[in-house]
């Protein structure tokens, strides 16, 4: 498997399309009890909202939004129909080898889905996306994330505080790990993505951040899971836009999204979301391929620097070089791999999952886990 990523071409020629779209969903607002919400606020709305029937009401005003932007997103996807078609080739073959993981990672992701979701009272068969955008939120570990302390174990790290977006819990250490989100594909990106993986990474929080110790067990576990979401759903949009360009019926189009996303990630999702998520042709490609060579980098890295690789500088200059890197080829070249593989990505999040350390969320684990909330 090797890196092809076009989608700065296949994305070419809508830039009118693409203003005009970004100036309606900035315009969009919808009204919750009284409350004027804008479209781009809702899902960290949504997230941040405790009571499941109120975060059940935001949702569908966020599906209904969806459903009034949806002939604007239509007429981008006609734009760019035709050529990103001419992509699928590439795609199909990453998506048969994507399979395995898919595969592989069923069992451990199906156990912490339960354990995720029990925390907040409700059973995997009736889970909605908006239920995983609570979860996701983890503000039970909120309070490790301030900004003096953030900014130090960013600093440890070799990281600039530059830029990083406090007051958003965990994924505020992400970003101040990662850097600008800009750049989204290539070996800049592949490193920022390394980066932003330290903050599940058990010696960055315990030597960096400080955490408590009996903190990081259950926190490595959280963000492994919630990696291990992201990683299947980038697989299931891979997968559901090789069928995106295969049919001009937009009803078999809306069926093959929830289908396929909802089942691969075990929660529900809206069909109203068909062409939202598909901000540019084939992105699902550019975001697996930084993930993986990512994944790659910090496999060699533990195995040249050991777990402290990020607090060393060789290692930093080392890291430095591969966001330099021409391609995705040249960087794998200096890691010393012959193509991009997803196995490295895997293995490094089922060794931070609770339950794959003690039988796939045994009744230890959901005790460890269930004590705590989300």
């Amino acid at each position: 498997m090797t890196g092809r990523s076009n989608v700065p071409a296949l994305a070419a020629g809508t830039a009118e399309l693409d203003a005009a779209i970004a100036a309606a969903e900035e315009s969009a607002i919808v009204v919750w009890r009284g409350e004027r919400i804008p479209f781009a606020d809702l899902p960290a709305h949504i997230a941040r909202t405790d009571e499941r029937s109120e975060r059940e009401g935001l949702y569908a005003g966020w599906i209904e939004a969806l459903e009034a932007l949806n002939p604007s997103y239509r007429r981008r996807y006609e734009a760019w129909r035709e050529r990103a078609a001419a992509r699928m080739p590439d795609a199909e073959a990453l998506a048969l080898e994507l399979e395995q993981l898919i595969i592989l990672s069923e069992t451990v992701y199906y156990a912490a889905l339960r354990r995720y979701l029990a925390l907040i009272g409700i059973e995997q068969g009736d889970a909605t996306l908006a239920d995983l955008w609570h979860v996701e939120r983890g503000s039970a570990w909120s309070h490790w994330f301030d900004e003096r302390d953030l900014d130090r174990a960013a600093g440890e790290a070799g990281r600039g505080s530059t830029g990083i977006t406090h007051g958003n819990g965990w994924r505020s250490g992400a970003s101040a790990l990662g850097g600008s989100e800009s750049v989204t594909h290539g070996p800049s990106a592949a490193v920022g993505e390394l980066f932003r993986s330290l903050v599940g990474d058990p010696s960055w929080l315990g030597s960096a951040l400080r955490m408590a110790t009996e903190e990081i067990a259950t926190f490595s576990d959280f963000v492994a899971f919630i990696r291990l979401w992201r990683l299947r759903r980038c697989v299931a949009q891979l997968q559901y836009e090789m069928r995106l360009y295969a049919t001009d019926d937009e009803s078999v189009q809306r069926a093959y999204y929830s289908g396929i996303v909802g089942h691969t990630t075990g929660v529900s999702v809206p069909e109203a979301a068909y062409l939202h998520a598909v901000g540019t042709p084939f992105s699902s490609v550019a975001d697996l391929e930084r993930v993986m060579l990512a994944a790659a980098m910090a496999e060699r890295l533990e195995s040249h620097y050991g777990a402290e690789w990020w607090a060393k500088n060789d290692a930093r200059a080392l890291t430095d070089g591969l966001a330099n890197a021409s391609s995705t080829e040249d960087a794998l070249a200096q890691l010393g791999y012959d193509a991009l593989d997803w196995r490295p990505v895997l293995r490094q999040i089922r060794t931070r999952l609770i339950g794959e350390m003690s039988g796939y969320g045994g009744p230890n684990i959901t005790t460890r886990a269930g004590t705590r909330k989300v």
